[in-house]
């Protein structure tokens, strides 16, 4: 009677057949992915998380198994990045929203008035931001440059650019609120 095999056994062989799946349907998978995040950064990131996952499962199964699983381990990451990206995106233009909304002058003289003192307040808070958080708020709202743009200004990614642009309108509308430059920066750690 043979023994079974031993989890070290399972391990390796599963480790072995991920492998054979890199190498034989990565450059697919990051193609794919690449489709779907539209950022070649996001999808590496996401394969490689598949992968990982993958090896974290109780069996290894058929290699046929495993890379359909593989293909939907990983679009269904794609989507939860495409959400989680979604979430950013929309939180950051719902604040900046806002936030001119409320700066925005009418008519009335009491109103302009205010709306001036809150722009002052504005654009002190935003000196007490990073240069480069200043510098990308600046060139996106003064003089309308896109994200894509302000990258390649800043010589930063997207990604970065949309951080800066948060960080500011968020921090800027915590502290119209009411909030200290302390209070500001604890809120935004978080």
């Amino acid at each position: 009677m043979t023994e079974p095999p031993s989890d070290d056994a399972d391990s390796a062989a599963r480790a072995e057949l991920v492998k054979r799946l890199f190498r034989e349907h990565n450059q697919a998978l990051v193609s794919l992915l690449t489709l779907q995040l539209k950022s070649v950064q996001d999808a590496k990131e996401v394969a490689q998380e598949s992968y990982v996952r993958l090896l974290q499962l109780d069996r290894p199964g058929a290699a046929s198994l495993l890379r359909a699983y593989l293909f939907r381990i990983a679009s269904n990451l794609a989507v939860d990045r495409l959400r989680q990206r979604n979430v950013r995106y929309r939180s950051a233009a719902a604040v900046e929203a806002e936030l001119f909304d409320e700066l925005t002058v009418r008519d009335d003289p009491e109103r302009r008035t205010l709306a001036a003192e809150e722009l002052g307040f504005v654009n002190r808070c935003l000196d007490e931001l990073t240069p480069s958080a200043q510098r990308a708020f600046y060139l996106h709202r003064v003089q309308g440059l896109s994200v894509a743009e302000i990258a390649v200004e800043l010589k930063v990614t997207e990604r970065m650019v949309r951080h800066h642009l948060t960080r500011s309108l968020m921090y800027c509308q915590l502290r119209l609120r009411g909030a200290s430059k302390e209070e500001a920066l604890e809120r935004l750690k978080r």
